[in-house]
């Protein structure tokens, strides 16, 4: 929420009468919220990975069991290679790449927010540049863009340079943060395009899955039949809980740009409307919380 012209007044007056300090206990809750989102991302890729076995298991395979019948590639070979599954392993692996990068943007500059910065926030700049390679080196032409995104980032943390004084590290904040608004949006608008693609690409091998279970059920009602409808129950069971946590982790995702934007305007407000960062930190734990009643 962008800050009305009295309040930017004030703030303005406050630093440069330098009796206004840097709240790092707000950079820190908004890099730790990130830190959580990119475990919930991770969680998300490794159940995708369950799924995406028991898509296989289920896939009807002409002949006889071969060592590689259970290989994603062979299973390619029954549906056709445009199948959506062979998209959705890509997508999450890319939104764990772009969250480590935002997780270590943010954790750099929560770095920066403290007073004895300098050795962290030079370990974090160092973690930060590697996540950024890593998102460069993904092969998919759709995760270009958020890769000069993220480079922008690192660029943006690279110039904090020295301030040993909070209305120079206050400065310097404003002007990073201001640089890296737009990277940053455009990163978080990334992730939430690939879980909306996984979404949908869910949809369709739910229906696949469902309909090759079927042709494998046993007929006749008994323990067998018993057995396989449980097993079958589990795995829907997982496609609604991806689901959910990807329409959960987009919500969230929305708050993150917003929530950046308000630490950098409210930073020397005393009473300031933290909104986004708080129904960040919320949605964030909501997940976390709704990931550990599942396991």
């Amino acid at each position: 929420m962008m800050l009305t012209r009295p309040v930017v007044v004030t703030a303005a007056v406050a630093l440069a009468s330098g009796c206004c300090t840097v709240p790092a206990g707000r950079f820190k809750a908004l890099a730790d919220s990130t830190l959580q989102l990119k475990q919930v991302e991770t969680q998300a890729y490794n159940q995708s990975v369950e799924i995406e076995h028991a898509w296989i298991v289920v896939t009807q395979k002409p002949g006889d069991l071969t060592l590689h019948s259970f290989d994603l590639e062979s299973a390619f070979d029954s549906t056709g290679s445009e199948h959506p599954v062979k998209d959705l392993g890509a997508r999450l692996e890319a939104n764990g790449a772009a969250l480590t990068v935002i997780a270590n943007y943010l954790t750099a500059l929560s770095s920066f927010a403290n007073k004895d910065f300098q050795s962290d926030l030079d370990k974090n700049a160092t973690k930060l540049a590697v996540s950024v390679q890593s998102l460069k080196d993904l092969s998919q032409p759709w995760a270009t863009d958020a890769a000069q995104s993220s480079g922008i980032l690192a660029t943006v943390i690279d110039s904090l340079g020295h301030a040993y004084i909070d209305y120079e590290r206050l400065e310097a904040l404003r002007r990073a943060m201001d640089s890296a608004q737009t990277p940053l949006s455009q990163l978080t608008q990334f992730v939430i395009t690939n879980d909306d693609v996984v979404n949908v690409a869910l949809t369709t091998i739910e229906g696949d899955y469902l309909q090759d279970a079927n042709l494998l059920r046993p007929r006749v009602v008994g323990a067998q039949r018993l057995m396989f409808d449980s097993y079958v129950a589990q795995v829907i069971g997982q496609f609604n809980d991806e689901q959910k946590t990807l329409t959960g982790l987009n919500k969230t995702m929305v708050s993150l740009p917003k929530a950046h934007q308000e630490l950098a305007d409210t930073m020397c407000s005393s009473n300031p409307d933290l909104d986004n960062l708080e129904t960040l930190i919320s949605e964030t734990e909501r997940l976390s919380n709704f990931y550990k009643s599942v396991k």
